[in-house]
């Protein structure tokens, strides 16, 4: 199997702050809760549930690329 020289890398933007169901605690971007419950309680329980924690994004000061090739992520 030949390497890869990561010839082609995709930025990785930051994150935006994410919800995390206090249920089951599937995390997820606040634009996907579309009906605002969880889509997981819903589909596992048949319970639609809104009770989310809102989770910050962590900066660690680092920038992610990742290879459009082999989908490594380079951490800088």
């Amino acid at each position: 199997m030949p390497l890869c020289r990561h010839q082609n890398l995709v930025l990785i933007a930051t994150s935006k702050s994410k919800m995390r169901c206090r249920h089951c605690h599937l995390t997820i971007d606040e634009e996907e809760l579309a009906y605002g419950y969880c889509p997981e309680c819903y589909e596992t329980q048949g319970v639609k549930r809104s009770d989310f924690e809102v989770l910050e994004p962590v900066d660690d000061g680092k920038v992610r690329y990742c290879c459009e090739k082999c989908g490594a992520i380079i951490t800088c």
